[in-house]
Formats: C-alpha cells, sequence, structure tokens
C-alpha cells in the first residue's frame, strides 16, 4: 500500500492580491473605522507636557563628581572612604519616601488660571488629573467585581489605581514610617512622573519632569532640582560640619582659656609691680607661661576652625546648569500620528486577514 503524502498546498499570492483588490472598499471601510476609532483615542487621552533640566555636576574645585572619582573623601586609617551618594543613585533619592513626601507642599499655580491663589502639588495630583474615558470603566467594573470581597473586608478603599481621588489630610503631620494608603498614592503618584537620566559616558545627569499642565511642570522640574542639590549638599557637608561645629567649640574654650590667663597674669602683675622677691617673679613666670601656652592654643584652634570653614565649602557640590527648566509650549503625548498610524495598520491588517481567511475556508468547502 502507498502511503497519501499530505502536503500543504503553497499560497497563490496573485490570487490573494486579486481577492484584496476585489475587496477594496470593504478595506477602505475597515480602515475608515480604525482611523475613528484612533482619533476617539487620541482625544480621550489627556494632553501631557514634559520639562527637563540638563546638569552636569561637580565639585566646587572644578572637578566633575563620577562613581570612579573620589567626589568626597575622609582617610580613616590610611584608607580612602567614597561618598556613599553618587550620581548613579539620584533617580534612588529622588524616588525615596523621604524625598517624595518633601515634595507635596510645593506651591503651584495653573497655567491660564485667574486667580492668584495656589495650590500644594499634594492638592494638584488630587484634584486636577484628568484620565481617558476608558480609565472610568475600567475601575467601574473592578468596583463591581471586587464588591462581594469589600462586603467581608475593611471599609477602606484601596486608591492606588485612581489617583484622582486621593486626598491629603494637611492637619496631621506625615510619618514616614506609617503611611496612609492616601499619602503612599499621592508619592506613588508623583514618583511616576519624574524620571532621571544619568549618563555615566557624557557625565551628565537630565531630570525630566512631566505633568498635564505646563507651568506645573515647569514649577515642579525647578524645585525637584533645587531639593535634590540641598539634600546632596547637605550629605556632603554633613560629616564637615560637625567637625566645625566640634572645631568651633574648641576654639571658644581655647579662647575663653586665653583671656581669662591673660587677665590672671596683668591682675597680678599689677597688683605685685613693686615687689621683687623671688617667689612673686616665680609665680609671675608661671603666669606667663599659662598665658603663652593658651595663645598658643588659642592661635592653633583659630587656623583649625578657619581651615573646617574652608573645608565645608569645598564640600559643596555644584550643578552646571546646562539647560535649565522652561515652561514647554507643545505637549510630548499623546502622539497623534502613531496612534493613528497604529489603528491604521491594525485595522488593514485585522480585514486583510478576514479576507485571508475568509477565501481559503471557501476554497476548502
Amino acid at each position: 500500500m502507498k502511503r497519501e503524502v499530505l502536503t500543504s498546498s503553497p499560497v497563490d499570492y496573485v490570487l490573494l492580491l486579486s481577492k484584496l483588490w476585489d475587496a477594496r472598499i470593504f478595506l477602505l471601510k475597515v480602515c475608515a473605522a480604525g482611523l475613528l476609532v484612533g482619533i476617539l483615542v487620541s482625544i480621550s487621552i489627556p494632553k501631557e507636557y514634559e520639562t527637563s533640566i540638563y546638569t552636569v555636576p561637580e565639585s566646587t574645585a572644578g572637578r566633575i563628581d563620577t562613581d570612579d572619582s573620589f567626589s568626597s573623601e575622609i582617610s580613616i586609617g590610611g584608607k580612602k572612604i567614597q561618598d556613599a551618594i553618587i550620581p548613579s543613585l539620584y533617580p534612588e533619592v529622588i524616588s525615596s519616601t523621604p524625598f517624595l513626601l518633601s515634595l507635596f507642599d510645593i506651591p503651584l499655580t495653573l497655567s491660564g488660571s485667574k486667580e492668584a491663589s495656589t495650590l500644594t502639588l499634594s492638592e494638584y495630583m488630587s484634584t486636577h488629573q484628568c484620565s481617558p474615558w476608558w480609565s472610568t470603566i475600567r475601575s467601574g467594573i473592578f468596583q463591581v467585581v471586587s464588591f462581594p470581597i469589600t462586603l467581608f473586608s475593611e471599609k477602606e478603599t484601596d486608591k492606588f489605581n485612581n489617583p484622582q481621588s486621593i486626598t491629603v489630610r494637611h492637619d496631621e503631620p506625615i510619618e514616614v514610617f506609617h503611611l496612609s494608603k492616601h499619602e503612599a498614592a499621592i508619592a506613588a503618584a508623583i514618583n511616576s512622573r519624574i524620571n532621571v537620566d544619568v549618563n555615566k559616558q557624557k557625565r551628565t545627569v537630565t531630570l525630566h519632569v512631566r505633568m498635564q499642565d505646563p507651568l506645573v511642570s515647569a514649577t515642579v522640574a525647578d524645585s525637584v532640582m533645587a531639593k535634590l542639590q540641598a539634600y546632596v549638599s547637605d550629605y556632603r557637608t554633613r560629616k564637615e560640619r560637625v567637625n566645625l561645629e566640634y572645631t568651633e567649640n574648641l576654639y571658644q574654650q581655647a579662647r575663653k582659656k586665653y583671656y581669662e590667663a591673660q587677665e590672671a597674669y596683668a591682675h597680678f602683675a599689677d597688683a605685685n609691680q613693686f615687689l621683687s622677691l623671688k617667689l612673686y617673679q616665680k609665680e609671675l613666670y608661671n603666669l606667663q607661661v599659662t598665658k603663652e601656652l593658651a595663645y598658643k592654643e588659642y592661635t592653633e584652634t583659630l587656623q583649625q576652625l578657619q581651615l573646617s570653614k574652608i573645608r565645608v565649602y569645598k564640600k559643596r557640590p555644584v550643578f552646571a546648569v546646562i539647560e535649565p527648566a522652561t515652561v514647554p509650549l507643545n505637549p510630548v503625548s499623546p502622539s497623534k500620528m502613531k496612534i493613528l498610524s497604529g489603528f491604521f495598520l491594525l485595522s488593514l491588517a485585522l480585514g486583510c486577514g478576514w479576507i485571508y481567511f475568509k477565501n481559503m475556508r471557501s476554497t476548502q468547502l
């Protein structure tokens, strides 16, 4: 018995093209429907504006801070220890919870607002965020599905996926150790709007802030960069400021000791200036030695104090701002051309696929 070998028939592309040409009216209708859906989607997505700040971190002496350079070093036992906060960790610093909480009270003014009243960033993220219409449908479906579960759980609702319903109580202090769901949701929403790009080759740090309001985007970007500079400066100078405070205390003690020794010497010399006893000369000599030692200690601590002040100044980081924050004029999203092109190609592919499978089915029948 001979076995029948089943082979798949090759696709006749000429016949397929002819079928597509015959169904060109159908394809035009499908593509037109896809374009209409793309237009609906593009106008439903809220506009977003992005502000970028392009900086180069460097030390006061002009040396660029990199991961390979010891931008701030201390010597312990002959070994040099590098700073923990380096430019590559700036994204983690900005996304940390304490840093995000410090951004809650940034004062903002909406663009085009005729009123002079301002609002905070937390209030803006709570009440001034627009979302597409399908987000409302999705949240409604989620609430319907999760309704039986909420009957047996706490009455608190999870608002992590709905930043528009977030509110913050300003009458109570925010505790970093124990955040409420509202505060954690606002922090997550702010974090999703901030991006830090660190280029190790060019040794640059670029901050990107995307908001639905252009003025808010520029204001938040400028405030975040200022707070980042203050954070890094505080960390870099913290050790030196502790040393400066200790040196200043030593200076004040040495200064007080020198003035007391000088006063004791002058008082004893004036009170016994007509005496020539050996005991008087011995005591006067001891007071003079004490005064000279106190003066030497006083001058040494004064020099150490001046050096400590210089070290604090040198440890301050400097961010050379190449591109400052400016109010963006055009939105960066949504890209209507990309959306329309995507829906057009998708509808065309679906129409061609429908015709192809319909043709295959009719051929098999």
